[in-house]
């Protein structure tokens, strides 16, 4: 048989995944919610704890950064507008921290759907990754409000919030699949992706401006599309400009990229899970 080029395999693998999740959309529709409401079952004030969340990070790293170090992200000396400047990197990134690590205990977490041969098992990672992000766009609702009130209105670039969620999906999907996947084989994984991420989140610039970092590390900030992901939200949100053609193109090859890598990473070693759990 004529091997097909790379390109075309690449292609194939990309439609190959978006059938499969229109093919299960119920599925998923079902596990997500299940899920998400699971985290809050039991809990005296419920949906409360999505919200208070952020805004506890929010005032511990604005009194940190703001008050005490003096960190600024314009010439405005003003707390709330850090605050909201800060808002805008947390709230992607606890969306992706919390699911990048998740992702390195899921299949061993459900080892019952894992060993049933029917159950298509590419569909718990998308389900992590959309219940993460259902709670993110609860934390994108009180950025929304806190913006309005301090910067006085909502910019039309807000449209472009919905692009930049839809390239954050693909981007943790991605790394979501190739990391449960190897956590099955290698379960150590997930105390260093747990250091990796703690450390990422100091390299990119969620707590102090762009602007500060060294010219010699430029180049860290600009290959991090988490980076320039939170760079876009700011420039929506707090400056009312759309993103830069450099931002947008950056991000969505990162995500094209680890998309499609980790679909055909993740179905190519599924087959032997249930051997090693």
């Amino acid at each position: 048989m004529k091997r097909s080029s790379p390109i075309f395999l690449e292609l194939l693998q990309f439609r190959t995944t978006i059938s499969l999740l229109l093919n299960y959309r119920d599925l998923i529709r079902i596990l997500t919610w299940r899920d998400f409401l699971a985290r809050f079952r039991g809990s005296i004030f419920g949906l409360l704890w999505a919200v208070a969340q952020p805004l506890l990070m929010m005032g511990v790293y604005t009194l940190v950064f703001s008050y005490i170090l003096k960190v600024r992200f314009t010439s405005n000396d003003s707390p709330t507008e850090f605050a909201v400047y800060l808002l805008c990197g947390l709230v992607p990134w606890n969306s992706f921290n919390e699911g990048i690590n998740a992702s390195c205990s899921l299949m061993r977490a459900n080892p019952n759907l894992v060993k049933k041969v029917v159950f298509p098992l590419e569909v718990l990672p998308v389900n992590l990754t959309l219940v993460t992000m259902i709670q993110q766009s609860i934390g994108l609702i009180l950025l929304f409000v806190l913006t309005f009130f301090v910067v006085g209105t909502l910019h039309w670039q807000i449209i472009f919030i919905p692009i930049f969620l839809l390239l954050q999906f693909m981007l943790q999907t991605g790394l979501t699949w190739i990391l449960s996947s190897i956590s099955v084989y290698l379960p150590d994984i997930r105390q260093v992706i747990s250091l990796i991420t703690l450390s990422l989140m100091f390299i990119t610039p969620i707590m102090y401006p762009e602007t500060l970092v060294p010219d010699r590390f430029r180049l860290i900030v600009m290959l991090n599309p988490l980076a320039q992901l939170i760079g876009m939200y700011r420039r929506v949100l707090m400056e009312g400009k759309s993103p830069t053609f450099e931002q947008l193109l950056m991000v969505s090859i990162s995500s094209l990229f680890l998309w499609m890598v980790g679909f055909v990473w993740f179905n190519r070693t599924k087959y032997a899970f249930p051997d090693f759990l």
